[in-house]
């Protein structure tokens, strides 16, 4: 097995070195490989859970289980990857565009249908708003750029 996180010691570096792998490697990416993606998930699994106790036993506390969002985010999209509907993935936020006949699907899987912009959005845990203005995907985008999610007939699932 590859140690794709060798020399990481700190959560952020672990972070930015798995978006990266990510990036690189995931199977929509022309270089992508399912295999690759579940060794890399796998690693940064445990090594941030390595990493969080670490970091606990040092007095130090996150704010929240980010490895505990991670799962739940792969859980969501491994269950809609193989909807007929555009998934976009913007920040924290799973965002489906059409899709209304899963709408059965999406409810249950913790989807809200957001009328003013006329999709799905999903977020992990519970979602305060800080504005008071609507904003639009645009500025979304803009402000934490975009990822889309292309649908295949046979998706791989990403193993956890």
């Amino acid at each position: 097995m590859r140690e794709w996180f060798a020399g990481v010691k700190t959560v952020e570096e672990l972070r930015k070195r798995y978006r990266e792998l990510l990036k690189k490697y995931h199977p929509d990416g022309k270089d992508g490989s399912t295999e690759v993606t579940q060794e890399i998930n796998a690693e940064y699994d445990f090594l941030y859970d390595r990493l969080k106790a670490e970091n606990e036993s040092d007095s130090q506390s996150c704010a929240y289980d980010e490895n505990e969002e991670n799962r739940g985010f792969k859980e969501v999209i491994n269950i809609i990857v193989y909807i007929n509907a555009d998934i976009e993935i913007i920040g924290r936020w799973i965002w489906v565009h059409g899709g209304y006949e899963y709408r059965e699907l999406l409810k249950s899987t913790g989807f809200r249908y957001a009328p003013k912009k006329k999709c799905w959005s999903w977020h992990f845990g519970e979602y305060r708003q800080y504005h008071k203005s609507e904003i639009s995907l645009d500025d979304i985008r803009m402000k934490y750029g975009s990822q889309t999610v292309s649908h295949k007939e046979k998706q791989y699932a990403v193993k956890q």
